[in-house]
C-alpha cells in the first residue's frame, strides 16, 4: 500500500478572496473553487490571477472530501485543501485519485477535520489500475444537452412490461471473484451490492465473467440500487446482471435505471429482491406505434437533458 503523500503535496487553499467581486461574464474570469459539492466546486468567476492548474481540490468544510479534479486554471479558497501532483499524471489518473479521496468522506464527521497530514497519510493502492490509464473517461461540467429538441415524456403512451419479457432482459446471478481477491494492480472491476461508486468495490486479477454494456441491480445489501457497467466485470451473488435483449447504450441505460430504482422501497434486508421476484417485476416504459418499448425515444429524451453531453458512449459500444 501507499499513501497520498507518495503522490501529492497537500496544502491549504488561499484565503484572500473574500472581498473580490464576481464577474457577470464567464469569458474573462478565473473560476474560484470553494467547498461546494456541485458545479465542480466553482463558486463563481472573478477577475483574479489563476494560481493552480491540474490539481485536485478537496473541501474541508461543507461537502467534506467531495474532491474535484481541476484541469484548467483556477484559484482555490481556504475552505479546501489542494493536492498538487509530484509526478506527471494524466487527467484520467487525476480523476481516479479524486475518487479515492471521496471514499474517505466517512472518516470526517462529528468535528473531525480533514487536514493535509490526515489526508496525506491515508492508505491507498500502490499502483494505478491499468484500465484507468487506458480508459477514455473525461470530466466536464458542460451543462449543454446533446440536442435542443423538446422531448416530453408526458405525451407518450406507456405500457407495463415484465423484466423477463422477450424484448427486455435476461437476468443472471452475479459471479466471479471474491472480496479477498481484490488487489492493487487488478484490471477487472469487482461489483458488489453497495450504493455508491457505481457498485465498484475494487479491482481483481480475474477474468471478466460478465459482459460490459449491462445493468447491475442489487438483490441484497443496498437492495434495488442499479448501475450501468460499460466494461466487463465480476460481481458477487448479491448482484444480478440485466443482460439486454435489445441494443443498449448509456443513455437508454440511465433512463431505465431511474425506473428500476423506483422499486427499492419494496425491499430491504428482510425481503430480498431475488431472481424469481425480479423476473416477475414490471416496469412502465414509453412505447412506439406497435406497442414495443421505444428505445429511440428514451435515448432522445436523455440526450435532451442538461449535462447529457458529459455522458460519453464508450468506443467499444458505439462501434
Amino acid at each position: 500500500m501507499s499513501i497520498f503523500y507518495d503522490f501529492f503535496d497537500i496544502v491549504y487553499g488561499q484565503g484572500e478572496y473574500n472581498s473580490i467581486q464576481k464577474l457577470t461574464s464567464l469569458k474573462d474570469g478565473t473560476p474560484l473553487i470553494s467547498s461546494r459539492g456541485t458545479e465542480q466546486g466553482i463558486d463563481g468567476y472573478f477577475k483574479i490571477k489563476p494560481k493552480y492548474k491540474h490539481v485536485i481540490s478537496v473541501p474541508r468544510t461543507g461537502t467534506i472530501c467531495h474532491a474535484f479534479y481541476q484541469e484548467k486554471n483556477c484559484c482555490i479558497t481556504d475552505n479546501c485543501l489542494v493536492m498538487i501532483p509530484k509526478n506527471k499524471f494524466s487527467s484520467q489518473e487525476m480523476i481516479y485519485f479524486s475518487l479515492l479521496v471521496r471514499k474517505e468522506k466517512y472518516k470526517y464527521v462529528y468535528g473531525r477535520q480533514v487536514t493535509p497530514d490526515r489526508l496525506g497519510n491515508t492508505s491507498i493502492p500502490s499502483k494505478i489500475p491499468q484500465w484507468i490509464k487506458e480508459t477514455s473517461m473525461t470530466f466536464s461540467i458542460l451543462k449543454k444537452p446533446f440536442h435542443e429538441k423538446n422531448v416530453q415524456i408526458s405525451d407518450r403512451k406507456w405500457l407495463s412490461f415484465r423484466y423477463d419479457d422477450l424484448r427486455l432482459f435476461d437476468i443472471k446471478r452475479g459471479k466471479g471473484a471474491r472480496k479477498n481477491d481484490i488487489v492493487d494492480d487488478g484490471n477487472t472491476p469487482f461489483i458488489t451490492s453497495i450504493d455508491d461508486n457505481n457498485g465498484l468495490t475494487g479491482m481483481v486479477n480475474f477474468p471478466a465473467i460478465h459482459n460490459g454494456n449491462t445493468i447491475t441491480v442489487n438483490r441484497n445489501g443496498s437492495v434495488g440500487e442499479a448501475f450501468y457497467q460499460p466494461i466487463g466485470f465480476c460481481s458477487t451473488e448479491d448482484v444480478h446482471i440485466f443482460n439486454p435483449k435489445f441494443k443498449l447504450n448509456p443513455y437508454v441505460a440511465m433512463f431505465l435505471i431511474v425506473l428500476i430504482k423506483k422499486e427499492k422501497y419494496k425491499y430491504n434486508y428482510g425481503r430480498k429482491w431475488g431472481l424469481e421476484r425480479m423476473n416477475k417485476t414490471t416496469i412502465l416504459l414509453p412505447v412506439d406505434e406497435n406497442d414495443n418499448p421505444d428505445w429511440k425515444f428514451m435515448e432522445d429524451y436523455m440526450k435532451s437533458l442538461p449535462y447529457s453531453t458529459n455522458l460519453e458512449t464508450p468506443k467499444e459500444i458505439s462501434s
